[in-house]
C-alpha cells in the first residue's frame, strides 16, 4: 500500500478509471461529512452492500458558491444495475478516465495530501478536467475511502486515495 512515508512525502499514480454506477447521497449541513455518511451507511447495511468485495466507497466535498464555506458532501458507494434510486439515495455515475491519485493514511493529513496532489498535477505538465457545476454545487476530485468500515472511530488509521481526473490529449 503506498503511503505517506516517515518524512512526510507523498506518491502520486496515473491510474485509468472506469466509469462507475453508484448510489449517492448529498449532505449541506453544519456536519456534512458526518450527514451524508449517516445515510449512506445505513442504507447500504440495510442491503448488504458492504458485505461485497468490490464494493468502493468515494466522497467529496461540494460548494454551493464561489467561496469555500459553506459545503456540503456528497458520498457514493458502488452498486450493481439492479439497484435503484430510493429516498434520499439516487443513482450517480463516477466518470471514467485518467486520474492523478494519492494514497495516504490518517484524517489529519487530507489537506495536506489535497495540496501535494495539486502541485504534483501543475508541475509534470498535466491539466486536470476543471470545476465541475453540478446539482448540488461546484466540485472536483474524489475522496475514495479504501477502509470505511474498519476502525470507524479511530480517524488516523483511515485510508485514502484522492482522485483527480485528467485531461487527456486527442
Amino acid at each position: 500500500m503506498q503511503e505517506m512515508n516517515d518524512v512526510g512525502r507523498f506518491h502520486v499514480r496515473l491510474d485509468r478509471l472506469g466509469n462507475m454506477r453508484a448510489a449517492h447521497v448529498h449532505a449541506l449541513s453544519e456536519r456534512p461529512e458526518e450527514d451524508a455518511w449517516r445515510i449512506i451507511d445505513s442504507w447500504a447495511e440495510s442491503r448488504n452492500v458492504f458485505k461485497r468485495s468490490e464494493t468502493r466507497v468515494f466522497g467529496r466535498n461540494t460548494y454551493p458558491t464561489d467561496k469555500p464555506e459553506p459545503h456540503g458532501y456528497e458520498f457514493y458507494v458502488t452498486v450493481d444495475s439492479e439497484v435503484t434510486s430510493e429516498g434520499e439515495v439516487d443513482i450517480f455515475e463516477i466518470p471514467g478516465g485518467l486520474y492523478a491519485v494519492l494514497r495516504f493514511k490518517g484524517l489529519e493529513n487530507i489537506q495536506n495530501a489535497w495540496q501535494y496532489l495539486w502541485n504534483w498535477i501543475k508541475e509534470h505538465g498535466h491539466e486536470h478536467v476543471g470545476w465541475t457545476k453540478g446539482e448540488y454545487g461546484w466540485h472536483d476530485g474524489f475522496e475514495e475511502h479504501l477502509n470505511p468500515l474498519e476502525d470507524r472511530n479511530r480517524v488516523e488509521n483511515w485510508v485514502f486515495d484522492l482522485w483527480v481526473q485528467l485531461k487527456e490529449s486527442d
